[in-house]
Formats: C-alpha cells, structure tokens, sequence
C-alpha cells in the first residue's frame, strides 16, 4: 500500500496545521487537500480522491452532516474520520449510523489520530473517542491497534 491520502476538513486553520504535521510526520500518510467549509471539503474529495477525509462536524457553508449525505449520495469510496470538538450523544450516534468509519474528539492525543487514519485506511471501523464511546457503550470503542466493530 502507498502513502495514504487524506483531506483535512476544518474551519479553524490552526486545527488544520497541526493535525497536517501530525499526519505528515507519519511518514505514510499524505495531506492531498485541506477545506475550510464544507463546500471546499466537498470540492477538494471530488477533486482530490483522498482515501480519508478528517472531518470537522461544525463548518460555514454545510456541516458534517450535510457533506456525509452528499458523500453517501456521491459514492465516492472516501471513508470518513470525524474529528470534532463534540462528544454530544447525537453527533456520534447519528454519524456512526451514517456510516462513518470513527468519531475522534479534539482533545484526542494526535498519535491515536495517526492510528486512527491508518486503521481506517486498512478497511477498520469504530475508532471511537473515550469520551464519544459513553454514549454508545464500551464495546464500541477502540483503544489499541484493532478496533472493535461498529
């Protein structure tokens, strides 16, 4: 497998840069495209065809709900890691039952992050944050190489 593509999707610029550092350090991980808003986040998967989008779920334009019932509409084969400032109980639940591969908080530490990406990109599911996986049981949520399955 080759490096792994990933478009950062965040209206905060400084989110941006440091997670692009974080991911880039990896070494196997490349940061094809970056958006802040959700119609830039939409534009940069269809041009870019990044195997991962890090998703933010609050930005201008849509948010991450409406960009996941376009990328679902779309087929675009990208999957999708959400990374938010909210572990509130419908942000996660909704967004896992939209099929997304994992729901990471902010206050996450960026090597589960790297994780994170690179488990997605190998086809796992359920990279759940501790404090996102309350709200649906500790059976879903990731704490070491193998996730268990959403």
């Amino acid at each position: 497998m080759g490096s792994i593509r990933v478009v950062l999707a965040d209206d905060h610029r400084v989110v941006r840069e440091c997670i692009r550092q974080y991911l880039e350090k990896a070494g196997d991980i490349e940061v094809v495209g970056e958006a802040r808003d959700g119609i830039e986040a939409l534009d940069q998967v269809a041009d870019k065809h990044p195997d991962i989008l890090v998703l933010d779920m609050e930005m201008p334009k849509l948010n991450g709900r409406e960009i996941l019932k376009q990328l679902a509409e779309n087929d675009t084969g990208t999957r999708v890691l959400i990374l938010s400032a909210y572990n509130d109980r419908y942000y996660v639940e909704e967004t896992i039952k939209m099929g997304v591969a994992g729901y990471l908080t902010k206050d996450e530490i960026p090597e589960q992050i790297v994780k994170a990406v690179r488990g997605i990109a190998q086809g796992q599911e359920g990279w759940i944050s501790k404090g996102a996986s309350i709200w649906l049981g500790s059976s879903r949520q990731h704490e070491g190489t193998e996730p268990n399955p959403v």
